[in-house]
């Protein structure tokens, strides 16, 4: 039996070192597979700076596409967040606007759901004004309620023309039979007024849910005749509308 040599090693027995396993990786996986190659700190300084402004850049571009969805859904996007006080002043800058308009006065927008508002102005008009300009000024305040309608919110106004009230939205056609059904009514005898619009449920162009209040200082079998003469009427524009009378 041979003897250990030196150190526990046999003579001739083949001596495996850290060179003999590096030889081994490079014969296998080719040169430089021994170790990870160790950057220059002006490596390391170069990428973290490089890392650093992608993250300033993508921090930015995401910050201005937040603002640029958030402004489009405050400005009434979807009817998301609908923005009444905004819709209130757009149409009173356009019925001001309107030729022979005097006043405008709003009232308190009204929340009708979750995201859904209901806005209402009186609009008084010239009454000294002929009567075709009357008939412009109502139209033109139509317009313009369906122009600033939408996103959440109905405009609707009270077009006061001192004889006749009428209830403008956005729906030019309602209007328009409003405006004449007041007319109309006016001309029966012993009527001063008529207010021509909808009830206390709030705006409406929905025919059963019109309210038409006749004001006169008819009493007893007169008071009973002009009523059933103005629900006659109302009731042939206006299938199911409430026809009420009230004092001066």
């Amino acid at each position: 039996m041979t003897s250990d040599g030196p150190g526990g090693v046999r003579p001739g027995w083949p001596q495996s070192d850290a060179t003999d396993d590096d030889d081994d990786l490079d014969r296998a996986f080719g040169h430089g597979t021994a170790s990870m190659a160790v950057r220059t700190p002006r490596q390391r300084v170069r990428r973290s700076a490089l890392v650093g402004v992608g993250v300033v850049i993508a921090a930015g571009v995401l910050a201005v596409v937040l603002i640029t969805i958030i402004g489009s859904v405050q400005n009434g996007v979807g009817g998301v967040f609908p923005r009444p006080d905004a819709a209130l002043d757009r149409f009173d800058s356009a019925a001001r606007d309107v030729s022979g308009v005097q006043r405008v006065t709003d009232e308190e927008p009204k929340k009708t759901s979750f995201a859904s508002y209901d806005v209402e102005s009186t609009v008084t008009v010239s009454p000294t004004l002929p009567e075709a300009e009357q008939t412009a000024a109502v139209d033109a305040l139509a317009a313009a309620a369906d122009d600033v309608s939408g996103n959440g919110v109905r405009v609707f106004a009270i077009a006061d023309l001192g004889e006749v009230q009428v209830g403008v939205s956005a729906d030019a056609a309602v209007t328009d039979k409003r405006l004449e059904l007041a007319r109309q009514l006016a001309a029966i005898g012993g009527v001063q007024t008529v207010r021509c619009a909808w009830g206390d449920a709030g705006p409406s162009d929905e025919p059963a849910e019109q309210t038409i209040t006749v004001v006169t200082t008819g009493t007893g079998n007169a008071l009973g005749a002009i009523v059933a003469k103005a629900t006659q009427e109302t009731r042939a524009v206006f299938p199911g509308a409430t026809v009420e009378s009230a004092l001066p």
